[in-house]
């Protein structure tokens, strides 16, 4: 959630610093002496108003529109992006500074400085000139959206920016007025222009609040996403937008999932139907796993929120607002199938994550095995020999790297956390092993790891809010190399 609103945010204040700088290096502004002797400013011919409205709303909006491309690693998303983006922030942008302009006018706004003295004047046109902001936000917001070529997206576009252009017009006039007035007189009665400053940072802001408030906008009011929690694109997150959403290994797909030849070129499907979403099979060769179970080919299988996909290699979690629950164990559930009937068990001589035959080992395609050995500290110093969880078990002691747990979810998601001791416990309460503090739905003491006889165990402690692996709430459970391992809303993967 939080990358999508960085990106967009970053976009609307790289986009706009630079197209304020490029408006005053392009752009000549003049001021002349008026009848009342104040200094007020030349309007701009209709030429530098186009020019005005590529600068701060087509260069923002370039950037905007490839906030998708960059979130979820799509090239193509980028590229259609900086087209659409570009030229739907200059045309809508220079439409909404007109009707801006016309909206200024009819609120009232002063022309003149003299008649700003007064708190309630200066307000008033404060107000009346972040309204005016506002439809050129909205411009710039819903010229980026058109790129995603879905109605919704481009009404929160809309929203966002509009919201987004006022935050920033009314601080725009604040600039105005305190770091520097437009106009100023020398002492040989000439009047110059004095504008530049609060004119970059004006529109800087502008385009910032924009990016900011469609980013926040967009994640609030999504209905649907799903992240890839292991895989070539992990980590990220895709919005289930359309009525039909593709998962597979083509780069048109709405959900891309590269660097697997058993996922298919289009293998699986999210659909929305009756106000939920299903997920369907392709009938690809491989299948698709829900929860452990296999989806029938060509099967549906109706999905809620925290469910586990599983389609070759990758795992990915589905997210829905609507079947959200304040902890979200991962497939705690059945799956069922569209009909309402629960799917067939899955098989025993199958593996119940991949659904690949498993070997006279036990092991199949998702298993998982480092190739390179890990260190080991001797505590004399230096690294003293190697081992791999799939060797032969090492002497539990401190300074042994028995295992280690990748956070995929959560506070301390992106860390990596080595297994040194036989025995580590898990909570929220300072004093445990692995500290989980800014995760309430985790307890002070939730769970313990132990190492017996070469095999990691994991135990819940009778935790508030459970422990899970794999999907599935446990008390105890051993673990293998790829299991995802859940406390509260915290997710690792044990390697």
């Amino acid at each position: 959630m939080r990358s999508r609103i960085i990106v967009c945010t970053l976009a609307g204040l790289v986009g706009g610093l630079v197209g304020a700088l490029l408006q005053e290096a392009l752009i000549h502004y003049q001021v002349i002496r008026g009848i009342s002797g104040d200094c007020l400013p030349v309007p701009p011919t209709p030429g530098q108003v186009r020019l005005l409205a590529f600068c701060v709303g087509g260069l923002p909006g370039m950037l905007l529109g490839t906030a998708d491309g960059v979130v979820e690693g799509n090239s193509r998303k980028l590229l259609r992006g900086i087209v659409v983006g570009l030229i739907g922030g200059f045309l809508l942008g220079y439409i909404g500074m007109m009707f801006g302009n016309m909206l200024y006018n009819l609120l009232g706004g002063p022309a003149d400085m003299s008649s700003r003295l007064g708190l309630g004047s200066f307000l008033h046109e404060v107000i009346a000139r972040a309204f005016g902001w506002s439809l050129l936000g909205a411009g710039i917001g819903t010229g980026a959206a058109i790129s995603t070529l879905h109605p919704k997206r481009i009404g929160r576009g809309a929203l966002g920016g509009f919201l987004g252009g006022f935050i920033g017009g009314f601080v725009f006039d604040l600039v105005a007025v305190t770091a520097a007035p437009l106009q100023a007189p020398l002492k040989s009665g000439a009047c110059y222009e004095a504008g530049g400053l609060s004119r970059i940072i004006g529109f800087t802001a502008i385009a910032t609040c924009t990016g900011l408030l469609v980013g926040i906008v967009e994640e609030l009011l999504k209905e649907a996403w799903v992240r890839v929690l292991v895989g070539r694109n992990e980590g990220r997150d895709f919005s289930l937008e359309r009525p039909v959403n593709i998962l597979g290994r083509d780069e048109r797909c709405d959900v891309p999932l590269y660097g697997d030849p058993s996922v298919g070129i289009q293998h699986a499907a999210i659909c929305k139907e009756d106000n939920r979403h299903v997920l369907v099979d392709a009938g690809t060769p491989t299948g698709t796993v829900v929860n452990g179970q296999p989806v029938p080919p060509n099967g549906k299988v109706v999905l809620r929120d925290g469910d586990m996909i599983q389609i070759g290699m990758h795992r990915i979690l589905f997210r829905e607002r609507a079947t959200a629950s304040k902890v979200r164990p991962i497939g705690v559930e059945t799956p069922r199938s569209a009909a309402g009937n629960p799917l067939s068990p899955m098989p025993s001589h199958l593996c119940p994550y991949c659904g690949a035959p498993k070997d006279a080992a036990g092991n199949c395609r998702c298993t998982v095995t480092p190739s390179a050995p890990m260190p080991v500290t001797d505590p004399l110093g230096g690294m003293a020999y190697g081992s791999s969880l799939g060797a032969s078990a090492p002497t539990a002691g401190v300074g042994t790297i028995l295992g280690r747990l990748v956070g995929i979810e959560g506070p301390i998601a992106g860390q990596i956390i080595p297994l040194e001791k036989p025995n580590i416990t898990i909570g929220r309460e300072a004093g445990r092993d692995i500290v989980i503090a800014n995760d309430p739905t985790v307890s002070r003491t939730h769970a313990e790891l132990s190492y017996v006889n070469g095999v990691w165990m994991v135990r819940d402690n009778n935790s508030s809010n459970g422990t899970f692996v794999n999907g599935m709430r446990i008390s105890i459970q051993e673990l293998h190399p790829g299991d995802i391992v859940q406390f509260g809303s915290s997710r690792f993967r044990f390697e």
